[in-house]
């Protein structure tokens, strides 16, 4: 199954990047077992896509728990990396898939154009966990400071 953003899902997105994010390019498919990660292939045919897992598939993930909208904010963070034309492929073998691709600083040192792509992303998953209310790494003027949107 393929489809597009559900309007839920479009406000979301634009809860968190405003404008600097195109929703109207983006696809999401239904991924077969055994994958249990939702994941950015990339752009492909003029659209951006996220591969998101059969057990957890949605009509509409902006009514899901909050879960689940981190985890598309977090692939929206990759959409975004690639509409500004960063080679995923390439970033994400940069910045590898054990934990430490993911970690990150939160003292005044640390600075978005120095992250990799699954750091950024984290960042901005952790902003929105935190603005409804998670415990995260950071506090939200650490955020404030390091996110651009």
């Amino acid at each position: 199954m393929i489809r597009t953003l559900a309007p839920g899902e479009v406000d979301l997105a634009r809860s968190v990047f405003g404008t600097a994010l195109r929703t109207d390019t983006i696809r999401l498919f239904r991924l077969p077992l055994p994958f249990r990660r939702a994941f950015v292939p990339g752009a492909l045919a003029g659209r951006e896509w996220i591969g998101w897992p059969t057990a957890t598939w949605a009509a509409d993930l902006s009514q899901q728990s909050l879960r689940r909208q981190a985890t598309l904010i977090h692939e929206l963070v990759h959409i975004w990396q690639a509409q500004q034309g960063i080679n995923l492929l390439i970033a994400k073998l940069r910045a590898g898939d054990g934990p430490s691709a993911y970690a990150y600083g939160c003292g005044p040192e640390t600075h978005w154009a120095n992250l990799n792509i699954e750091q950024q992303a984290s960042v901005i998953e952790h902003r929105f966990l935190r603005a409804h209310g998670a415990t995260v790494p950071g506090d939200m003027a650490f955020y404030t400071r390091v996110c651009p949107f």
